[in-house]
Protein backbone atom coordinates (compact mmCIF):
# COMPACT_ATOMS: atom_id res chain seq x y z
CA UNK A 1 0.00 0.00 0.00
CA UNK A 2 2.94 2.27 -0.56
CA UNK A 3 1.14 4.78 -2.76
CA UNK A 4 -1.82 5.17 -0.43
CA UNK A 5 0.19 5.31 2.80
CA UNK A 6 1.75 8.57 1.67
CA UNK A 7 -1.76 10.10 1.80
CA UNK A 8 -2.77 8.85 5.26
CA UNK A 9 -3.08 12.28 6.88
CA UNK A 10 -5.19 13.58 4.00
CA UNK A 11 -7.39 10.50 4.00
CA UNK A 12 -7.88 10.92 7.73
CA UNK A 13 -9.01 14.51 7.24
CA UNK A 14 -11.48 13.43 4.55
CA UNK A 15 -12.93 10.82 6.90
CA UNK A 16 -13.27 13.46 9.63
CA UNK A 17 -14.96 15.95 7.30
CA UNK A 18 -17.40 13.28 6.16
CA UNK A 19 -18.20 12.35 9.76
CA UNK A 20 -17.09 8.75 9.21
CA UNK A 21 -14.78 8.91 12.25
CA UNK A 22 -14.17 11.15 15.25
CA UNK A 23 -10.93 13.09 15.85
CA UNK A 24 -9.91 10.81 18.73
CA UNK A 25 -10.47 7.77 16.49
CA UNK A 26 -8.21 9.25 13.85
CA UNK A 27 -5.53 10.04 16.41
CA UNK A 28 -5.66 6.49 17.81
CA UNK A 29 -5.66 5.08 14.28
CA UNK A 30 -2.62 7.14 13.25
CA UNK A 31 -0.78 6.07 16.41
CA UNK A 32 -1.56 2.40 15.74
CA UNK A 33 -0.71 2.77 12.05
CA UNK A 34 2.78 4.01 12.96
CA UNK A 35 3.36 0.81 14.95
CA UNK A 36 1.96 -1.64 12.40
CA UNK A 37 2.91 0.27 9.23
CA UNK A 38 -0.41 -0.90 7.86
CA UNK A 39 -2.67 1.23 5.67
CA UNK A 40 -4.58 3.78 7.79
CA UNK A 41 -7.98 2.84 6.38
CA UNK A 42 -7.39 -0.84 7.17
CA UNK A 43 -6.22 0.11 10.67
CA UNK A 44 -9.36 2.18 11.33
CA UNK A 45 -11.57 -0.71 10.21
CA UNK A 46 -9.61 -3.24 12.31
CA UNK A 47 -9.98 -1.00 15.37
CA UNK A 48 -13.73 -0.84 14.73
CA UNK A 49 -13.93 2.93 14.25
CA UNK A 50 -15.86 2.71 10.96
CA UNK A 51 -17.11 0.16 8.50
CA UNK A 52 -14.89 -1.01 5.70
CA UNK A 53 -17.48 -0.02 3.11
CA UNK A 54 -17.83 3.53 4.49
CA UNK A 55 -14.09 4.18 4.68
CA UNK A 56 -13.27 2.71 1.28
CA UNK A 57 -16.15 4.46 -0.46
CA UNK A 58 -14.76 7.80 0.78
CA UNK A 59 -11.24 6.78 -0.23
CA UNK A 60 -12.61 5.89 -3.65
CA UNK A 61 -13.79 9.47 -4.11
CA UNK A 62 -10.40 10.84 -3.09
CA UNK A 63 -8.35 8.78 -5.51
CA UNK A 64 -10.88 8.68 -8.34
CA UNK A 65 -11.09 4.88 -8.54
CA UNK A 66 -14.52 3.27 -8.13
CA UNK A 67 -15.05 1.19 -4.99
CA UNK A 68 -16.23 -2.37 -5.41
CA UNK A 69 -17.45 -4.79 -2.79
CA UNK A 70 -16.28 -8.17 -4.10
CA UNK A 71 -19.17 -9.94 -2.36
CA UNK A 72 -21.57 -8.07 -4.65
CA UNK A 73 -20.11 -9.10 -8.01
CA UNK A 74 -20.20 -12.25 -10.08
CA UNK A 75 -16.69 -13.54 -10.75
CA UNK A 76 -15.87 -14.95 -14.20
CA UNK A 77 -14.34 -18.39 -13.56
CA UNK A 78 -12.59 -18.33 -16.97
CA UNK A 79 -10.54 -15.32 -15.89
CA UNK A 80 -9.64 -17.05 -12.62
CA UNK A 81 -8.25 -19.98 -14.58
CA UNK A 82 -5.84 -17.72 -16.48
CA UNK A 83 -4.39 -16.02 -13.42
CA UNK A 84 -2.44 -17.96 -10.78
CA UNK A 85 -3.64 -17.36 -7.23
CA UNK A 86 -0.10 -16.82 -5.93
CA UNK A 87 0.38 -14.03 -8.46
CA UNK A 88 -2.91 -12.38 -7.45
CA UNK A 89 -1.90 -12.65 -3.79
CA UNK A 90 1.57 -11.20 -4.39
CA UNK A 91 0.19 -8.20 -6.32
CA UNK A 92 -2.84 -7.80 -3.99
CA UNK A 93 -5.43 -7.90 -6.72
CA UNK A 94 -8.37 -10.05 -7.67
CA UNK A 95 -9.55 -10.68 -11.25
CA UNK A 96 -13.24 -10.10 -11.84
CA UNK A 97 -14.04 -10.52 -15.51
CA UNK A 98 -12.97 -9.80 -19.05
CA UNK A 99 -15.24 -7.71 -21.26
CA UNK A 100 -14.81 -5.71 -24.46
CA UNK A 101 -11.07 -6.38 -24.52
CA UNK A 102 -10.54 -5.13 -20.96
CA UNK A 103 -9.61 -7.09 -17.86
CA UNK A 104 -11.52 -5.93 -14.79
CA UNK A 105 -9.63 -6.26 -11.52
CA UNK A 106 -9.98 -5.13 -7.92
CA UNK A 107 -6.90 -3.87 -6.09
CA UNK A 108 -6.18 -2.86 -2.53
CA UNK A 109 -3.80 -0.17 -3.81
CA UNK A 110 -4.77 0.88 -7.32
CA UNK A 111 -2.25 3.74 -7.18
CA UNK A 112 0.66 1.29 -6.95
CA UNK A 113 1.85 1.69 -10.53
CA UNK A 114 4.54 -0.98 -10.04
CA UNK A 115 1.90 -3.61 -9.27
CA UNK A 116 -0.34 -2.41 -12.11
CA UNK A 117 2.59 -2.60 -14.56
CA UNK A 118 3.52 -6.06 -13.28
CA UNK A 119 -0.05 -7.28 -13.79
CA UNK A 120 -0.17 -5.83 -17.31
CA UNK A 121 3.19 -7.35 -18.20
CA UNK A 122 2.46 -10.79 -16.76
CA UNK A 123 -0.96 -11.05 -18.40
CA UNK A 124 -0.09 -9.22 -21.59
CA UNK A 125 -3.06 -6.98 -20.89
CA UNK A 126 -2.86 -3.37 -21.98
CA UNK A 127 -6.40 -2.49 -21.01
CA UNK A 128 -7.08 -2.89 -17.27
CA UNK A 129 -10.18 -1.55 -15.59
CA UNK A 130 -9.15 -1.13 -11.97
CA UNK A 131 -11.49 -0.93 -8.99
CA UNK A 132 -10.68 -0.28 -5.35
CA UNK A 133 -11.42 -3.06 -2.89
CA UNK A 134 -10.26 -3.51 0.67
CA UNK A 135 -7.22 -5.62 1.38
CA UNK A 136 -9.30 -7.98 3.53
CA UNK A 137 -11.91 -8.43 0.77
CA UNK A 138 -9.19 -9.28 -1.73
CA UNK A 139 -7.58 -11.77 0.64
CA UNK A 140 -11.00 -13.32 1.35
CA UNK A 141 -11.78 -13.65 -2.37
CA UNK A 142 -8.37 -15.18 -3.13
CA UNK A 143 -8.87 -17.69 -0.31
CA UNK A 144 -12.41 -18.51 -1.42
CA UNK A 145 -11.64 -18.88 -5.13
CA UNK A 146 -8.05 -20.10 -5.13
CA UNK A 147 -7.86 -21.83 -1.74
CA UNK A 148 -4.76 -19.85 -0.76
Amino acid sequence: MIALQNNDAYIGELLLRDGAIAREDLDKGLEEQKKTRDFLCSTLVRLGFASEEKIFSILSLQIGVPFLNLQDVEIDRNVLGRIPGNFALACKFFPIKESDGALYIAMADPLNSGAVDEIKSYLGADNLKVFLASDSEIRRAIKAHYGI
